[in-house]
């Protein structure tokens, strides 16, 4: 598991990285993702944390997924991740998102073509809102139940449900129960 303060550390140094390959300075990035030239530079240097609606805008913006911006190890064509080795974006880094962990499972490599993570959401944790994005996801519940979120439409979902639905679609959840849920969430293409 990777520390928050780590995590938050290493991710502005990629963005700053990203940023200055791509010759954006911080003010067209700012502009290119809605954000404020103060709150990207506070990002870069690890003194500010975005919310995943922020994460979305500058990775789109930078031409990327989520997870490039990511500090994380390449990795070979064929790797077992170990529990306990992968990295955790926690409420710390994902300022918005009550009570959610996402776990990462999938360790992205240039040309990936889908990215698999656990969403941990605690008793009354939600994500951050709609989100929309081109692609495709799968869910499945792998213990508790959330709220699925879905174009204005809520669905109830329990252990052992699945759902497969295009991203384009506005799409959030909750955890409406009374112990923690944990969902395996796949994104293709990569978004995270």
């Amino acid at each position: 598991m990777m520390q928050d303060e780590f995590l938050s550390e290493n991710f502005g140094r990629r963005l700053h990285e990203l940023r200055v390959a791509r010759r954006m300075t911080l003010s067209s990035l700012a502009k290119s993702c809605d954000c404020s030239v103060a709150l990207l530079s506070k990002i870069e240097k690890g003194k500010a944390r975005p919310s995943l609606n922020t994460l979305h805008r500058i990775a789109t913006a930078l031409d990327t997924n989520i997870g490039n911006l990511l500090p994380t190890e390449r990795v070979q064509p064929a790797i077992i991740v170990r529990s306990g080795d992968r990295p955790i974006l926690s409420d710390g880094l994902l300022r918005g998102r009550d009570g959610v962990q996402l776990e990462a499972l999938s360790v992205l490599a240039p040309g990936s073509s889908f990215q698999v993570n656990i969403h941990h959401v605690a008793v009354g944790g939600r994500s951050d809102g709609c989100i929309t994005h081109p692609g495709e996801e799968f869910v499945y519940v792998l213990s508790g139940e959330i709220d699925l979120i879905l174009g204005g439409e809520t669905t109830r979902m329990s252990a052992g449900d699945a759902a497969f639905f295009a991203s384009e679609i506005p799409h959030g959840y909750a955890n409406p129960g009374t112990v923690p849920a944990a969902v395996l969430w796949l994104n293709s293409p990569p978004t995270f």
